[in-house]
């Protein structure tokens, strides 16, 4: 069973705003969902906020890149992958 949070709590602790959680969410990289008008978002997907904020900010992906990465990595996510899923992107 998915441990669940709200929006403010994930966007908190990934340190980042509940805008981006959502854009995210828009995007289809994380599942948000609504239930009695509050918003949640698993612990899991939570992990996964980070880990799509590191490859935005601090590798500067664009947002096709980080689809193509996170069409091609499963948890626990792992930088070492990133050029290689992006590598036979390229090559194809």
């Amino acid at each position: 069973m998915k441990d669940y949070r709200t929006l403010e709590t994930a966007a908190r602790n990934a340190q980042t705003t509940v805008a981006t959680l959502i854009e995210f969410g828009t995007a289809g990289w994380i599942d948000v969902i609504s239930k009695d008008g509050r918003t949640f978002v698993s612990s899991q997907d939570e992990y996964r906020s980070r880990f799509i904020l590191h490859l935005r900010n601090k590798l500067g992906l664009s947002a096709k890149q980080i689809g193509v990465v996170l069409a091609g990595v499963k948890a626990p996510f792992s930088l070492e992958q990133v050029a290689e899923i992006l590598g036979r992107v390229r090559s194809n």
